[in-house]
């Protein structure tokens, strides 16, 4: 039986309140909905079903909708450029919200006959929705949620962030006092400083030449630099907050409350993990906002002069210096002037100091280098020079200002002191004789007072670069994830449904465990049906990006394996078939990188392994490298039996840290889910561990195909309406008592008739 099938519209403005207005129909038009478990895997468009292409009349109240779109001179009319809500009933009964777009008119005897148009179920095309955004554009708008994340960085925050991390509350970052590694930390991954552990201090390991090597068990002791260099570690941050931020920016909702929802944080698996802020090869310095705090000459207050009783050697306006050269035939006269500035920078980390000429904006350097100074509270002095000779200058004139700088670390510094040294020496170029008078001028600063520096680590600035949708679709061919909105208005028990109009992600597995079964023994066309063998490939990669770093690529050539990949083929163990199979090859390739970790042994006794696992971010050749994202599990890790000390002064021992690592567990026996693909052995507890991402995401949804058994068979049936309203393809039909999963389905909804595509169920 025929069933009625009614189609509405959105005829509202943008903006405004949804108004539906019901379109009129051919009587005898058909209107059919596909999907297929091809469209569950694509992220790009976040699953749903669609129509093929159908035609609905020109008639009268359905020109008044579209606006008589074959008529392009009318001003204001339908935009077919974007897709409108709609909603299709059977037989009264809601059967799907979504989107219809309008596509073309067709034309007979020059009037309109019908409008062409497609019906998709209620989705986001998240490709076109992020374009080409990347993760550094998650706080390009006001309030961004990831700006939260921003922090001066400073040695204090930076040693928070290595030994217990960060969460955000209320707004703010405030020190992890849990036993997770926290939204954000600093784990232990050297950008560029190689790292070892001696309790001797004189067995550092041999290296390439410009290479830093530093103990961390000592600081003041040994030839060797010694201590960790806090400015060598980079933050990272939960991918947790970056979905948040994500759906911040572009107004889409994931659920994350219900049992199988993936982004949730009850999901160890995935709250866990965390992406490495690494924008730059090398250390942190590079990534730091840099602040300038600039102090005029006029800031200063005069004190005193040695010897007593000289002016103060400013101009009237008490900012300009002015130097008034007489001319005189029998003389050389030069003017010596020399600004010496003693500061006490708070914090450790990196600066510099300048003194800008700014009526020529030249930059007068200091007569010592003072870039790349690790603050460590002690005073320091610079003297910059300014010298004009001979006649021939005449009257000058100079604006000096200071500028303190820093990149990271310095999160304050007081003046203690600024002299300026006036020197006149003259020159009698008869004899050759030469006199000098000078005298000193004393100023002071903010009354010695601390001037505090906005230092900045702007997160989502450090942010790797890589693309929004390169980003998501990475996490879902990880965990072989699923997306689609939940378009059920009421539950089963016939309360409202608090995730409507919401995105779904969930593993696979759990997306077919949510499904129920139909037995349809009775709807199908038991004429004929047809079976065949099911889609099997030849060969299947499971790959991270090419290795980049130093300890993964020797590795792999050591062991002639690919650490952290896997190749499933017909001699896998999971099928371990001797036949050769003649489908294609496919890839699930990652769009980030995978290092391997080091568990430091006591260089002095290389028997002994410590509590310490860290990162080494560096090529083959021991160089800085870049790489792709990098994604891994963080630990808030004891090490009191191998404390771990720090390179500023005064000393520093820590016996905590934030280890990183590829695997879940923190103890062998729990959670040892892993970021493999397949079996490895763990970097930390130097054993194999099986718990792979093939294993438990990808194992029972691609094993299965290649059982001798499994078939794809293709059916026809008219399904009734109780099961058209209700049918997702997480389902499974149920034939002559045997369970099938749907791998396609096409189907007229004006009749119920049904193309479909099953997998039986080994």
């Amino acid at each position: 039986m025929r069933r009625e099938v009614e189609l509405y519209i959105n005829t509202a403005g943008y903006g405004e309140a949804i108004t539906y207005q019901r379109l009129d129909l051919f009587e005898e038009q058909s209107i059919n909905i596909t999907n297929s478990l091809q469209d569950i895997k694509d992220i790009a468009k976040v699953f749903t079903d669609y129509t093929q292409q159908f035609n609905i009349p020109a008639s009268k109240p359905n020109n008044k909708v579209f606006k008589h779109y074959y008529n392009f001179d009318i001003d204001g009319g339908y935009d077919a450029r974007i897709k409108r809500e709609a909603l299709i009933k059977i037989n009264g009964q809601d059967y799907r919200e979504g989107f219809m777009s309008l596509n073309s008119v067709s034309m007979k005897n020059q009037l309109p006959h019908a409008y062409k148009v497609v019906f998709y179920g209620k989705t986001v095309n998240l490709k076109r929705l992020f374009g080409d955004d990347e993760l550094d554009d998650l706080a390009n708008y006001p309030n961004a949620y990831l700006a939260q994340f921003n922090q001066v960085y400073s040695a204090a925050n930076a040693q928070t962030g290595f030994t217990n991390g960060y969460n955000l509350s209320s707004g703010s970052l405030v020190s992890n006092t849990g036993t997770t590694a926290g939204d954000l930390c600093y784990p232990f991954i050297s950008g560029k400083s190689h790292y070892y552990y001696d309790s001797n201090h004189d067995n550092g390991p041999e290296l390439n030449e410009d290479v830093v090597s530093r103990n961390v068990r000592h600081h003041t002791t040994g030839s060797n630099l010694n201590g960790l260099d806090l400015i060598d570690l980079k933050p990272a941050i939960r991918l947790y907050h970056i979905i948040l931020g994500i759906e911040d920016k572009y107004g889409l909702t994931f659920t994350k409350n219900g049992t199988n929802d993936f982004f949730s944080t009850s999901n160890d698996e995935f709250y866990q993990l965390y992406l490495w802020l690494h924008r730059e090869k090398g250390d942190l310095a590079s990534q730091i906002t840099e602040s300038v705090f600039q102090i005029d000459l006029d800031e200063y207050a005069f004190t005193n002069t040695t010897p007593t009783g000289q002016p103060d050697p400013r101009s009237n306006s008490n900012q300009d210096l002015v130097t008034s050269l007489t001319d005189q035939i029998t003389e050389t006269v030069e003017v010596y002037y020399e600004y010496t500035i003693t500061l006490t920078p708070s914090g450790a980390g990196l600066y510099s100091l300048e003194m800008t000429d700014t009526q020529t904006g030249d930059i007068i350097s200091p007569t010592s280098n003072a870039t790349d100074l690790s603050g460590d509270g002690v005073q320091i002095s610079r003297t910059f020079v300014i010298r004009k000779d001979s006649v021939d200058f005449g009257t000058q004139t100079f604006t000096p200002v200071f500028k303190v700088k820093t990149k990271g670390g310095i999160t304050s510094f007081e003046v203690n002191s600024l002299v300026i040294t006036k020197t006149t020496r003259e020159v009698d170029l008869g004899s050759g004789s030469a006199s000098e008078v000078g005298y000193d001028a004393n100023y002071t600063f903010n009354s010695g007072n601390d001037n505090f520096l906005s230092t900045g680590l702007d997160v989502v600035d450090n942010m790797p670069r890589m693309k929004v949708i390169d980003f998501l679709t990475s996490i879902f061919k990880m965990f072989n994830l699923t997306a689609f909105y939940d378009d059920r208005r009421m539950l089963a028990n016939g309360t409202t449904n608090a995730d409507f109009g919401k995105i779904k992600v969930m593993t696979l597995d759990d997306f077919y465990s949510e499904g129920v079964s139909y037995t349809i023994d009775e709807y199908l066309y038991t004429d004929k049906h047809s079976i065949s063998k099911a889609n099997i490939y030849s060969e299947i990669d499971f790959v991270y990006q090419q290795p980049s770093t130093f300890a993964i690529i020797n590795s792999n050539e050591i062991t002639n394996d690919e650490f952290g990949n896997e190749k499933l083929t017909n001699r896998s163990a999971d099928i371990n078939n001797p036949l050769a199979f003649d489908g294609g090859k496919y890839d699930v390739k990652l769009g980030f990188e995978h290092i391997m970790f080091e568990r430091m042994t006591n260089q002095h006794d290389d028997t002994t392994r410590t509590t310490i696992q860290w990162g080494w971010m560096v090529n083959k050749d021991e160089f800085p490298v870049l790489g792709k994202p990098l994604v891994f599990y963080c630990h808030k890790h004891d090490t009191t039996s191998y404390p771990i000390v720090l390179s500023q002064t005064p000393t520093v021992s820590l016996n905590q840290y934030i280890r990183p690592a590829n695997t879940l567990t923190t103890t062998l026996g729990t959670n040892l889910q892993t970021i493999h693909f397949g079996e490895e052995g763990d970097e930390y507890f130097a054993q194999a561990n099986p718990e792979s991402l093939f294993k438990n995401y990808y194992f029972n949804y691609i094993v299965p195909i290649y059982n001798e058994k499994s078939r794809l068979s293709k059916f026809q049936a008219i399904l009734p309406i109780d099961i058209v309203i209700k049918l997702k393809l997480n389902d499974r039909f149920v034939l002559s008592g045997k369970s099938y999963k749907i791998n396609s389905i096409k189907m007229n909804i004006n009749t119920g008739k049904a193309d479909l595509e099953l997998i039986n169920e080994v």
